[in-house]
């Protein structure tokens, strides 16, 4: 019988072997599946990080592209006003010599009018002068006589 029992632990040894390699086969199958998600995942978050940062880009992208838009918008706006300011002060310059050219013309008008009426109440104070010199002299020529 020692054969019989050496074939029933024979056996029921095979059959432990068997049993402890069909366990090693799964549990290497689920190691790999396990890998193989991990991989997907990893896989899957990378795309989704690659995504997430083009989309961070395309947003970074756009904001530059207003924010220049805008500065240059401002740029014109800023020599749009200076050259307004520019023009309103050669505006403004012009309107003041174009005054003081007129009112150098009345001063100098003035002073030829003052001039002339000095001239015209000088010969006359002369004038009335010499008459009355001439009166007075009659008038002593009268009485002497």
């Amino acid at each position: 019988m020692t054969s019989a029992g050496t074939d029933d632990e024979l056996g029921q040894m095979r059959a432990e072997v068997r049993q402890l390699r069909e366990t090693i086969d799964a549990l290497r199958t689920e190691l790999e599946a396990s890998e193989a998600r991990r991989r997907a995942e990893r896989h899957d978050a990378a795309v989704e990080r690659d995504q997430e940062n083009r989309h961070a880009r395309e947003g970074v992208d756009a904001l530059r592209g207003q924010l220049e838009a805008a500065v240059v918008e401002r740029n014109a706006a800023v020599q749009a006003a200076t050259a307004q300011a520019a023009d309103e002060v050669a505006q403004l310059k012009a309107t003041v010599e174009a005054l003081r050219e007129a009112l150098r013309a009345e001063h100098d008008d003035a002073q030829a009018l003052r001039d002339a009426s000095e001239r015209a109440f000088r010969a006359e104070r002369e004038q009335l002068h010499e008459m009355i010199a001439a009166l007075r002299a009659r008038l002593e020529t009268s009485d002497v006589g």
